[in-house]
Parts: structure tokens; C-alpha cells; sequence
């Protein structure tokens, strides 16, 4: 009756997880970088509703109204009905708090009118077609009401 494996057998095993590994361990390298760029992209889609929520709204109403969390249409709307550049958010820190109901503000930041998100933001994010990465931005285009990823 055999009570132990053998050392060959040990071997075997432990050749098969490295093999293993190696085919896997890069399968999840890129794991991270994909799920920033996901989620800016996913951000950028609820910053473009909300902007096309409140023209809509502008279209629709004659009197005072609040679109987003606290973007006044008496006060901070363009006269094409769009959030004005500067009130889309409270600071270049937290950009877009004032127009996306429940923006988390460590995410994204402006600098001058270029919007990073966390792909964006990260110089390690690699480039690859028609996605955040360290090279590009967002732009809002606040009289066509626009948000658009934009190359440097």
C-alpha cells in the first residue's frame, strides 16, 4: 500500500502549477488598467446623460428648475442651455460633484477645461484605441453640451 507521493510525482506537480501560472499571471496583469479605463468610461457616459438630462430640461421648462445636484438654471446655464464650464463642479478637485448626483470627488480633476478620470490621471495606463489613457482627456464643450475624450 502506497503511503507518500513519490518525488517525481511532486515534481510533475509542481512543473503543471508553474505552467499554469505562467500562462495566467498575464491574462491579470492588465486587469487594473481595464477597469479604470472602464470605469472613466462608464463616468463619462453619466456626465453626458446628465448634460443631455438638463438641456432636455431647459427645453422643456420656462421657469427655474435644478438639474444635477445643484446646477441652478437661472444662474449657471449658457444660453444654449448647457452647465456652464466652471459650474459643472465645486473645485478642480472634485469637477463634476455639482452635476452627477453621487460623484465621488478623488476620481477625477480638472485642470484648466481638461477632465482626467482614473485612466486618464495614471501614467502606467497603456494607450489603445479610442480609450482613456495617460495621452488623453475629456473635454466639455459647454455650448454644444459635449463631453468628449480629446488626444494631447
Amino acid at each position: 500500500m502506497k503511503t507518500a507521493f513519490t518525488l517525481i510525482e511532486l515534481i510533475f506537480t509542481i512543473v503543471i502549477i508553474g505552467v499554469l501560472a505562467s500562462v495566467a499571471i498575464p491574462k491579470f496583469s492588465g486587469l487594473s488598467d481595464n477597469a479604470k479605463i472602464a470605469a472613466e468610461l462608464s463616468t463619462a457616459a453619466s456626465v453626458q446623460s446628465a448634460l443631455d438630462s438638463c438641456h432636455g430640461e431647459w427645453i422643456i421648462n420656462e421657469g427655474s428648475f435644478i438639474c444635477g445636484k445643484s446646477i441652478d438654471s437661472k444662474n449657471d446655464l449658457t444660453s444654449e442651455g448647457y452647465p456652464k464650464n466652471d459650474d459643472l463642479g465645486s473645485s478642480d478637485s472634485s469637477p463634476l460633484d455639482k452635476l452627477l448626483k453621487s460623484s465621488t470627488g478623488g476620481t477625477w480633476t480638472r485642470d484648466d477645461d481638461k477632465y482626467r478620470g482614473p485612466a486618464s490621471k495614471d501614467n502606467n495606463v497603456k494607450c489603445k484605441a479610442n480609450k482613456p489613457c495617460k495621452d488623453t482627456y475629456w473635454k466639455y464643450d459647454d455650448i454644444n453640451g459635449t463631453f468628449t475624450l480629446t488626444d494631447e
